[in-house]
């Protein structure tokens, strides 16, 4: 906590008080761009607009140093620049003719891309010219911007003008742009090569697989905005989706919006309360897990759209230390990823990042030994770790068991097939903060692990969202054209 005492000097000014803040890094001494929340002795925010900075919602984003012209009263300050950084909070008085200033160190706690990991966010709809700082202020390495939007109907659109800046080099990376077809279906994120998909050209209740396959057939990048969309089970049939948003724009700062509207409801008796969003996303891409698919998760903050900081939902991709927007979506596509509202959590095992395929022969059996390293978000400290097996945690670690061991996570066996990640939760009780690996996977005799119950879980989707859609032929068409693929599936079970 950092309290500052103010020095009375101005005079003559509408304002009464004068306060000019510098942050560096601490190692490097240079300026650091930060997110800065300031609210007043009632712990309301302070809307202020000074030279130089971003405003966005109840925020200010600036590049190293801000000059604050304030009435008298005493103010609260939070400041971060994402989470490899330390934050700091503190507060101050600001007297009448009040002048001073004050520097901010904040320690770096990690550098993820000397480790090889480089962090996006794949839903964010900010002002172009605004990007490269909230990027830096964020530690975000790459964005794609959504510059259009189909919202049931109703279509949102940024203008591309010649001029727009496009990052397109180095770090912070951001474009080609990407679209969103948010319509009956579901939402659909569409990163493109180049050309940004006509998203608005599409009725509202056209449904979405015309729009999943010209974009797939145009190179896009085919994302499910979230877990519960009612069109998953059809998008998965089609062998299309590239990614599922694990994490998405329902999980903010610090609460949630608490419903699955124009989805798959859950049932808040066996999801309850405030993280009962977030585990039914999460239970939802574990069955597809456990269907034998391998689908990458991802996860995106809703930035410009529900009041989410830029990276507040962010995903990791390991692509060692050459970095590009091609080398990030190989290494998504291969699931080297890391998914995080929170904790920054890596792990390697066997010399492997997240999404390698450990092979088994017949009646064999082995231990895998998990390496990690951890690195806390300071808003909500890490509880404990959790080590999954097809969907079941099969050992819960409290941090200082794991001091304990030195650093060293319980062995893993398996003898046949499946798929393990592990998870990091935090003591936050607004939402559901986490982090989690990617899957990694294990096959039996080059078997994926097929589960009945998953498989069944999709079919009874499709049943329900045959009964919500009876009204509509063409969607009723498109749900029983997938069902074959399911029942296929279903054919290939070979545990329950």
């Amino acid at each position: 906590m950092l309290t500052l005492i103010m020095v009375s000097i101005v005079s003559g000014a509408s304002y009464d008080g004068i306060l000019t803040i510098n942050v560096a890094d601490e190692q490097t001494g240079k300026p650091l761009a930060v997110r800065m929340e300031l609210r007043n002795s009632r712990g309301k925010p302070v809307r202020v607009r000074p030279e130089g900075a971003v405003v966005l919602d109840d925020y200010l984003v600036f590049d190293g140093s801000i000059t604050l012209e304030l009435k008298k009263g005493n103010y609260e300050f939070f400041v971060e620049a994402g989470p490899e950084f330390e934050t700091r909070k503190g507060h101050f008085t600001i007297d009448r003719h009040a002048e001073d200033s004050t520097d901010l160190k904040l320690a770096r706690r990690v550098n993820m891309q000397n480790e090889g990991w480089w962090a996006a966010d794949l839903d964010v709809s900010q002002e172009f010219e605004n990007m490269p700082l909230l990027m830096r202020a964020a530690g975000l390495d790459y964005i794609p911007v959504t510059v259009s939007a189909n919202n049931h109907g109703k279509c949102s659109e940024m203008k591309l003008r010649g001029n727009e800046p496009l990052s397109s080099l180095s770090p912070p990376l951001f474009g080609p742009w990407a679209t969103l077809d948010n319509r009956r279906g579901g939402g659909l994120i569409l990163i493109a090569e180049e050309t940004p998909y006509p998203v608005c050209a599409a009725d509202a209740d056209e449904p979405s697989l015309e729009v999943l396959r010209s974009a797939s057939e145009q190179g896009d990048q085919i994302i499910a905005l979230s877990p519960f969309a009612w069109d998953l089970p059809l998008w998965i049939a089609t062998g299309k989706l590239d990614a599922i948003q694990l994490i998405h724009r329902h999980a903010l700062v610090d609460k949630v919006i608490d419903n699955e509207e124009g989805g798959y409801r859950r049932d808040k008796k066996f999801y309850p309360g405030a993280m009962g969003n977030g585990r039914w996303s999460e239970a939802i891409y574990h069955h597809l897990l456990n269907c034998g698919l391998q689908i990458p998760p991802v996860a995106g903050s809703g930035s410009g759209i529900n009041g989410n900081p830029v990276g507040t939902n962010r995903v990791y991709a390991w692509c060692e230390r050459e970095f590009s927007r091609e080398a990030w979506f190989d290494a998504l596509r291969a699931g080297q990823v890391m998914v995080t509202n929170g904790p920054l959590l890596r792990t390697n095992v066997e010399g492997h990042p997240p999404g390698h395929v450990f092979s088994l022969g017949a009646g064999e059996s082995h231990d895998f030994q998990i390496s990690l390293s951890l690195t806390f978000y300071e808003k909500a400290a890490v509880e404990y770790l959790e080590i999954l097996k097809d969907g079941h945690v099969v050992h819960q670690i409290r941090l200082r068991d794991l001091a304990q061991n030195q650093g060293r996570l319980p062995l893993l066996t398996f003898n046949s097939s499946g798929w393990f990640a592990v998870r990091a939760m935090t003591s936050n009780t607004k939402n559901y903060q986490f982090a989690t690996t990617g899957p990694y996977y294990v096959q039996s005799e080059y078997q994926p692990r097929v589960s009945r119950r998953s498989v069944q879980f999709f079919l009874d989707w499709l049943d329900v969202a045959e009964r919500e859609f009876a009204g509509d032929q063409a969607a009723t068409n498109e749900i029983k054209a997938a069902r074959p693929f399911w029942l296929v599936l279903l054919e290939k079970a070979n545990t329950e």
